[in-house]
């Protein structure tokens, strides 16, 4: 069976194409500029018609609808939306209402479960920033939601009177400019926060980074970790071929 797997991320439309049990490289693009439907088109209107389309959203159910009516005009396939039970694959939700864990951290677990016999803490780097928890026997802690690095810039120079700045994505300890101390200063709080909840896990211990900022928020991690950009859609095709 070929699928069109498709991750919508709060900035980011994500997907591949699963035949066989072997993925296609990780493809995204920013869906936000010309709105969801025409990047569909633009990525999929010459694709060969799945047979099964599988989705994870974060984005809202306007977002889901908009993606659903070009999928039902160009393929006449109904998706297969993803939803976050109280137990799936080895993994058990923390959360007392299992359906308000996003969907993509929940299978970010189910993902970092499937490959790890140690808990694990898993942290994706996007939007926001989640740090989550596990047991070496699947069971979820919990977890923590922070905002991403640009939306701590951003919340910093729309909530005071700092001039407008350039960007920057310096990541030394003490900055000399205030770009470069806005951008540290959020990476290293991020790193910390990591870190601090990674020490109150039970070694042996396992960190791994996913999202768009996972290669930088490494840099300056004292921990070892490992980073795999593919980690939610990893657990999205484990859910698809369950």
């Amino acid at each position: 069976m070929r699928m069109l797997l498709i991750d919508i991320g709060n900035t980011n439309l994500k997907w591949v194409w699963l035949q066989d049990g072997e993925m296609s490289l990780l493809e995204r693009v920013n869906y936000h500029a010309d709105g969801i439907a025409a990047q569909a088109y633009h990525c999929w209107s010459h694709a060969e018609k799945p047979e099964k389309i599988v989705l994870a959203n974060v984005a809202g159910q306007q977002v889901e609808d908009e993606l659903q009516q070009w999928i039902s005009s160009e393929w006449n396939i109904e998706t297969e939306a993803v939803t976050v039970p109280a137990q799936q694959l080895g993994v058990t939700n923390a959360y007392a209402c299992p359906e308000q864990l996003g969907v993509d951290r929940w299978l970010a677990l189910i993902a970092a479960h499937t490959n790890s016999t140690s808990p694990v803490c898993v942290v994706d780097c996007g939007t926001a920033i989640t740090i989550d928890v596990l047991t070496a026997d699947g069971r979820h802690q919990g977890g923590l939601i922070l905002p991403g690095l640009a939306m701590m810039r951003q919340v910093m120079l729309d909530s005071t009177q700092i001039p407008r700045i350039g960007i920057s994505e310096s990541n030394e300890p003490l900055a000399g400019n205030t770009a470069d101390a806005i951008a540290s200063g959020g990476l290293h709080a991020a790193a910390a926060l990591v870190e601090r909840v990674a020490e109150q896990m039970k070694r042996p211990r396992k960190i791994i980074l996913t999202g768009s900022d996972a290669l930088r928020l490494k840099t300056v991690m004292k921990l070892k970790v490992e980073v795999d950009p593919e980690l939610v859609m990893r657990g999205l095709a484990l859910v698809a071929q369950s």
